[in-house]
């Protein structure tokens, strides 16, 4: 008889979350994730050992918790895995994480022979089941967490991933950089729940507005290439594809028990679906980042505002390399910012190098705002060098205001971004001062503008941005 199984969306309906498998090691590691965050949720904790964490009793066996259970983080020995399983089902938990490892990733055959085993038993259980060896679920929204002590982000960015360690590491790097979640999947070995049904999850998800995906290898890679062009066509679904080369996919391998395949096949598959591919972490942040906190570019035309001439040449190479174009500022712009510039040594036919003038939050700030205005330019990309003014304004004694100079940047170019509907990109160039740094980094995430460590970021980005929309425009008009 076949088992009627729940769906992703109704697997997501949670009220009560038992961890089972409770332990000191790693700091009671589950507890703490769950409990972090304020939420409604009900968390049973259940381990052998009885006792009390952070004010939860631990019950002795699942049987003993005295309400039925919605979802369960299963921590336990590998071989007491199964026996757990079909009891949380029998309480009637619609869903599972499998944190447990030591199944086909160990490349052996008794490790693939215990797969088989796991796979034949969640087969015929009602209830759906991410693993084994990853994270599981983190939903933002509901409180429910696969790590400690994170910032709570929520926002419109899905994220899907084969490494649990790389999920946690997106999460915490875009919560950071102002980039919120909405579901982020952790499904290791994918014995139950697989990629393609969780990208065809996000395609009608109304809370996901982008997507992002760390995939090593897997099983239906044709199945999952389809259902990304199926997203793409609706929204934007940004790759970290790992195992490119032979040792990388050699690492996949003990990794997830996963196959890489060739890196040209996916290359040129992820190019037919219109899916931007990264190569790194930070790349990928920095992209969905843009994704999520800008408005659509209407071109590749940008105007940048910067405090040396020297690294506005390095930035205007940078960008024309990258497929964006400098176009040079407007007679009619140029003559309103004359007006403000005393310092001999700018320029403002694109980039606006602002030299001693940038120290001026007044100016700045103004300047901010008539780029943004400007007709020829369709993206903005402003340079917070904190480095500079850290050290003038040291000098100077007023290390106190500084803040103030870097919320009046914030807030010219956020109204730019709002009035214009231009995406307003910050670089906060990670050269030194690091406690200055983040002060300037925290209030531009505070504008809920898009941040980033450099401008070869940015610039990389806003292009790969730009690549989708384009792609997609033009097949759409076919």
């Amino acid at each position: 008889m076949t088992v009627r199984k729940p769906s992703i969306a109704e697997m997501l309906d949670i009220q009560s979350v038992a961890i089972i498998g409770v332990s000191m090691k790693l700091g009671y590691y589950w507890v703490h994730s769950m409990l972090q965050w304020p939420h409604d949720l009900k968390v049973w904790l259940v381990s052998k050992r009885e006792g009390e964490v952070l004010g939860h009793k631990i019950y002795a066996d699942i049987d003993d918790i005295p309400d039925k259970i919605d979802y369960a983080i299963v921590a336990v020995p590998r071989k007491v895995v199964l026996p757990v399983l079909k009891q949380v089902a029998d309480k009637g938990a619609k869903g599972a994480t499998v944190f447990t490892s030591g199944y086909s990733e160990l490349g052996t055959p008794d490790g693939k022979e215990e797969e088989r085993k796991f796979k034949e038993l969640v087969e015929g259980i009602p209830m759906r089941v991410f693993g084994p060896n990853c994270m599981g679920l983190c939903y933002p929204r509901l409180g429910f967490a696969f790590a400690p002590t994170i910032i709570k982000r929520m926002g419109d960015v899905g994220f899907i991933s084969q490494s649990g360690g790389v999920a946690i590491s997106t999460y915490t790097a875009g919560a950071e950089s102002g980039v919120g979640f909405s579901k982020l999947f952790s499904f290791g070995n994918s014995v139950d729940i697989k990629p393609p049904e969780l990208i065809r999850y996000f395609q009608d998800d109304d809370e996901t507005k982008v997507i992002g995906a760390y995939i090593e290898g897997v099983e239906s890679g044709s199945e999952l290439l389809t259902e990304m062009k199926v997203l793409a066509k609706k929204k934007p679904v940004v790759v970290l594809k790992g195992g490119r080369s032979v040792e990388g996919s050699r690492a996949v391998s003990s990794h997830t028990g996963a196959l890489a395949g060739s890196q040209d096949i996916w290359s040129a598959a992820f190019r037919q679906a219109n899916v931007p591919t990264v190569t790194t972490l930070e790349e990928l942040v920095a992209t969905l980042s843009v994704f999520s906190l800008s408005p659509k570019p209407k071109s590749r035309n940008i105007g940048m505002v910067a405090i040396s001439g020297g690294t506005s040449v390095i930035y205007t190479d940078m960008c024309v390399g990258a497929g964006l174009k400098v176009p040079t500022t407007s007679t009619d712009t140029l003559e309103k910012l004359d007006p403000l510039i005393r310092d001999v040594g700018t320029s403002l036919k694109n980039p606006i190098d602002l030299a001693a003038d940038y120290y001026s939050d007044q100016t700045t700030a103004e300047v901010l705002r008539l780029v943004g205005a400007e007709p020829n330019f369709d993206s903005l990309i402003f340079e917070a060098d904190v480095h500079h003014i850290h050290q003038v304004a040291t000098i100077m004694g007023a290390a106190d205001v500084v803040v103030d100079f870097w919320r009046a940047m914030a807030e010219a170019a956020r109204e730019v971004s709002i009035r214009h509907e231009k995406p307003v990109l910050v670089a906060v160039p990670d050269i030194a001062y690091p406690q200055a740094r983040k002060e300037a980094w925290d209030i531009f995430v505070e504008k809920k503008l898009p941040v980033f460590r450099n401008m070869q970021e940015a610039v990389t980005a806003l292009s790969k941005v730009c690549d989708y929309y384009e792609v997609r425009e033009r097949r759409s008009n076919m």
